[in-house]
């Protein structure tokens, strides 16, 4: 019953669609940017399942036209205020303690305009012979609406992709958790790296990533370090998750911004 009334406020707990900013963010469009402003137009998402196993839940989204082009919808809630994770997605600074093979994260100088500003990545790339990615992302954070927050981005820059896209909304349910629903698409330009590898490592940052946030947004005295640890140790709950995911990926779409087909 707990679950069910939980799915229930998230379901109708926002009409956001008509308060979300939804402006053009500097970079070059991509097949999804669209998608995703049309995500929030027709906010709110409908949730997955609440019998999924373990503390978040992964959808694979696959591009027909490209298989390398990678697409990751993730939901979790939270056990910590609205206000605790924008905290965490606040400080840039420890990104690159959050997010596998993240080696630096820093917002651009003189790109913050209001709630805009630029961001420069450098990443690792799976295959010790290759070197590492570097990207610039547009982005922008709108909390305009008590209770809901939402954290968009886009490519601006890159050698190395073609296209970066992502979404993640932040919805308070009651006080003391939070919703978290994040969607991320992808592609690179083409490369050694077959595409079956860049997908599983993606599903593997994707889920460290989203886990860490959770872990640091409700215990936030831990280290860095331990937070890596207790996230890692999460994902060894399920180890058939990732394949799962794959294994639906060839189903699933994004329709106009509601969510993948189950």
């Amino acid at each position: 019953m707990k679950h069910c009334l939980l799915g229930l406020l998230l379901a109708a707990g926002f009409d956001a669609g008509a308060h979300v900013v939804t402006d053009h963010l500097d970079g070059p469009d991509s097949l999804y940017t669209a998608r995703l402003i049309r995500v929030l137009e027709h906010w709110p998402a409908l949730r997955p399942s609440h019998g999924a196993v373990g503390p978040l839940t992964l959808s694979c989204i696959g591009t027909p036209s490209d298989e390398a082009y990678v697409g990751i919808v993730r939901h979790t809630t939270i056990q910590a205020a609205i206000a605790k994770v924008e905290e965490v997605l606040d400080d840039i600074a420890h990104y690159k303690d959050l997010f596998p093979s993240t080696v630096s994260v820093r917002v651009l100088p003189g790109t913050r305009q209001g709630n805009r500003f630029a961001t420069a990545w450098e990443q690792r790339v799976p295959v010790f012979f290759l070197p590492n990615v570097t990207y610039e992302l547009s982005n922008s954070v709108d909390k305009t609406t008590t209770g809901f927050s939402v954290y968009r981005y886009k490519l601006r820059r890159s050698d190395t992709l073609v296209a970066s896209d992502g979404l993640v909304v932040l919805e308070a349910v009651g006080s003391e958790a939070t919703h978290v629903t994040e969607y991320g698409f992808f592609v690179a330009r083409p490369s050694p790296v077959p595409a079956s590898l860049i997908w599983r490592e993606s599903l593997r940052a994707a889920f460290l990533s989203s886990a860490a946030i959770k872990l640091r947004a409700e215990n936030p005295s831990w280290t860095y370090a331990r937070v890596a640890e207790e996230a890692n140790l999460l994902m060894t709950l399920d180890p058939g998750r990732f394949e799962t995911c794959l294994a639906g990926r060839p189903g699933a779409e994004l329709r106009d911004g509601i969510q993948p087909r189950p």
